[in-house]
């Protein structure tokens, strides 16, 4: 299966307004600042990050796609599976924004056992886990180089991760678990 050119602009909507909501929050407790002004702002975030967070969900559905027969739904109820699966990626954003000055290690072990919460809860299957993996490695990988290179910075409490949060995998793990319900949800309904 394909993703549809409509499925991929619902989810970048819904990943840049995620990206927004999970961002303003970090920099609201300064748990992670913007160096660099050299794009425009939305909201508190650079106009790059909800962006960046739309292009992450659209490609994490295309994988998810990829990677495995997407499991069949019933016909009620997918829009208040959507919604809880949102939620929970969004309740574990705000959560690492409050814990950002909190002991490294404990943090860690909070935000990763709400992810394996999430995945247990959401995760259809090994697909979903690839997409959860796939974006704990390269979600990371892509703010440490914005890191190193000035563009942004984590707190000195929250920054044991070459520049970045030790719980930042967990968190992109849970979104990408949540983005691979969504777009099972998304292709199960009839019309779309």
């Amino acid at each position: 299966m394909r993703l549809k050119p409509t499925w991929a602009g619902g989810l970048f909507v819904i990943g840049a307004l995620g990206g927004l909501l999970g961002d303003a929050a970090h920099v609201e407790t300064g748990t992670t600042t913007y160096l660099s002004h050299g794009f425009p702002f939305v909201w508190r975030s650079a106009l790059w990050f909800p962006v960046a967070v739309g292009v992450g969900s659209v490609a994490t559905a295309d994988l998810r796609l990829r990677v495995g027969a997407l499991r069949a739904w019933e016909a009620g109820g997918r829009l208040r599976e959507a919604a809880g699966a949102i939620a929970a990626v969004l309740g574990i954003y705000a959560l690492t924004a409050v814990l950002h000055d909190e002991a490294e290690g404990a943090a860690t072990t909070l935000v990763a056992m709400l992810a394996v919460l999430s995945a247990t809860r959401f995760a259809s299957g090994p697909a979903a886990l690839v997409c959860g993996l796939a974006a704990a490695i390269v979600g990371p990988i892509a703010e440490i180089v914005l890191v190193k290179t000035d563009v942004a910075a984590y707190a000195p409490t929250c920054d044991g991760l070459f520049g970045v949060a030790l719980w930042l995998p967990a968190l992109y793990f849970a979104f990408g678990v949540v983005v691979s319900r969504l777009i099972e949800l998304i292709a199960s309904e009839p019309g779309l």
